[in-house]
């Protein structure tokens, strides 16, 4: 399955024309789609325990309203038929079957993928101008929605004060358009956004793709490098008599040797604190993690849905990274299984590094024997 790129594009032309670039309405992107999820099944995952579904009202002065569920059944019936949605995080985590949608954008990398959410509105409802800081795939699911974007050079970014959402304060669109069922609608980061419901039984998919800010970098870098850091002090240069409060360039110069020695890092600590990184999103599947060989009779396996992965080549080996755990394993494993994403047939002859991978992950419950018909 793949996308059906407007006439003149293709996977690679997007990536180098678009891609964190600009927006591209792609009509028709998935032809004859028809969602498998209905807003009555959202509305039922949002009661699960585990989940993480929001509501999001406004109220007839415009302010919008965030709940956090699992909700209980009796709040729909409050809610009416206007001026509320509901956006449920996660949905290919909790219904693996829809990962096959998702097949479509695997042209990205794997580690780059957030989440696949589903939202719910009622005709003219919507969650109000806003931005995000990661790329988005929209795909109309069913209904319609009209989407309105400013894609101006300087858009107007500034959001209303306390505002939990962080709603635009201005909304300026320069774009207006109605996606039908299959369409997709690409949005780079922080371009502003406004989608409202048009009609009954309007569901959206939003499939993210996050990418680590500067603050999760050095948020990560720095608790792993305190950990690591041999204790240190300031050391004075030879130094001339005074009494005043001048510091000198000697000083400085000896600041910035005991920052660049604090953040100096080998080839080695980059790969292991990137991965973490990337991958740490995930969620550790079983506490009671040992290194026994697990009950497994070569049955084909697939991932967790919860389950993040991404690898690291060099020197003829390979750093696997899965929810923020690393392995070491041989480059044919990492690749044959690490890119599979359903149905992995596990190599033959495992080398020992290959066979405590493969038993750690299925001890942890990241891997798991496939529903193979």
């Amino acid at each position: 399955m793949t996308l059906n790129w407007p006439a003149g594009l293709n996977t690679q032309t997007f990536l180098d024309e678009y891609w964190q670039k600009k927006p591209l309405l792609i009509r028709g992107a998935l032809i004859d789609f028809e969602t498998p999820v209905s807003p009555d099944e959202l509305a039922g995952m949002s009661l699960e325990e585990g989940t993480t579904p929001r509501i999001i009202t406004q109220n007839e002065t415009g302010d919008y309203q965030l709940e956090h569920g699992p909700f209980a059944a009796d709040r729909y019936a409050t809610l009416g038929d206007k001026n509320w949605s509901l956006l449920i995080t996660d949905c290919e985590k909790h219904w693996p079957e829809l990962l096959e949608w998702i097949e479509p954008f695997r042209f990205l990398p794997r580690w780059r993928l957030d989440d696949l959410m589903i939202s719910f509105a009622p005709d003219k409802a919507s969650v109000g101008a806003h931005i995000d800081e990661y790329d988005v795939f929209l795909l109309q699911a069913s209904g319609t929605r009209r989407w309105q974007i400013d894609a101006s050079d300087n858009p107007d970014v500034r959001i209303v004060e306390d505002s939990a959402l962080r709603i635009l304060a201005n909304f300026n669109p320069s774009e207006t358009w109605e996606l039908s069922p299959g369409d997709v609608l690409y949005l780079p980061p922080g371009v502003p956004h406004h989608g409202v419901a048009v009609g009954d039984n309007c569901t959206t998919w939003s499939i993210g793709f996050r990418a680590p800010s500067n603050l999760d970098v050095l948020d990560v870098f720095s608790e792993i490098l305190l950990d690591n850091l041999p204790l240190a002090r300031l050391r004075d240069a030879p130094l001339s008599s005074s009494n005043g409060a001048e510091v000198k360039p000697e000083a400085l110069a000896q600041i910035r040797k005991l920052w660049e020695q604090a953040t100096q890092l080998t080839g080695e600590e980059l790969i292991r604190l990137s991965g973490f990184l990337l991958t740490r999103g995930g969620v550790n599947l079983d506490d009671d993690v040992n290194d026994e060989a697990p009950a497994w009779n070569g049955d084909t396996l697939t991932w967790h849905s919860f389950a993040q992965v991404a690898y690291v080549l060099q020197d003829g080996e390979a750093e696997l990274f899965v929810n923020g755990e690393r392995y070491r394993c041989s480059q044919h494993f990492a690749t044959t299984v690490a890119n599979t994403t359903a149905n992995i047939v596990v190599p033959k002859c495992l080398s020992d590094a290959d066979q405590q991978t493969l038993t750690r992950l299925l001890n942890t419950g990241a891997l798991i024997a496939a529903d193979v018909e």
